[in-house]
């Protein structure tokens, strides 16, 4: 009896060392997809916030027509971020209003474009197109089709910003027209709208 469950003992190891034990795999696989949707934002220069869209800033000029004055100037600055690597900013204004008529046009008004980068935000991001390139005439943005300001190559950020508070490309805009007797008393006016769009 014992000589018999020996020999069964002896049977069951061969079969062990004949067919190893089965295993279950080492490893394991977490398929993971992050999709990054690229944005665009814009927002008042002056009162910054990441989520601040579409900011309406107002620019209001009075003269008195003495052509020993100054010229009146005022000046609207937005900071635009983007992650995307191609992107552009336009403009397009209304048809000017004239109360006065004050005798005003669009050319006597001149425009100066300037940009810069905050200390994480890439100076080299976007580019100005001519005319805005130097001082130009309000007469250069039409009110019939938005024209390009601002031609964007790259993503407004250099460095991870935590706060957000330092990642942005900066666009100046000053307005100003110098003080002339041809001009009459009244209000002229028009409104631009800048856009930022991805090509």
């Amino acid at each position: 009896m014992q000589i018999k469950l020996f020999i069964h003992i002896a049977l069951i190891i061969l079969l062990l060392i004949a067919e190893p034990l089965k295993s279950f795999s080492q490893s394991a696989t977490v398929p993971i997809n992050i999709n990054v949707n690229g944005t665009l934002t814009i927002s008042d220069a002056l009162n910054d916030a990441s989520s601040g869209k579409n900011p309406t800033l107002n620019v209001n000029l009075s003269i008195t027509p003495d052509l020993g004055a100054a010229a009146a100037s005022g000046q609207a600055n937005f900071r635009i971020r983007t992650n995307r690597s191609t992107w552009k900013l336009t403009a397009q204004r209304t048809a000017e209003t004239d109360t006065g008529p004050t005798n005003i046009q669009a050319s006597d008004i001149s425009l100066l474009v300037t940009t810069f980068a905050g200390s994480n935000g890439n100076a080299m991001a976007g580019t100005l197109v001519a005319p805005f390139n130097t001082s130009t005439q309000l007469s250069s943005i039409s009110t019939t089709a938005p024209v390009d300001v601002v031609t964007g190559t790259s993503k407004t950020s250099i460095a991870r910003d935590s706060t957000n508070g330092n990642n942005y490309f900066q666009v100046n805009t000053l307005y100003s027209i110098l003080p002339d007797f041809f001009f009459q008393p009244g209000t002229w006016a028009t409104t631009i709208t800048y856009n930022l769009v991805s090509p």
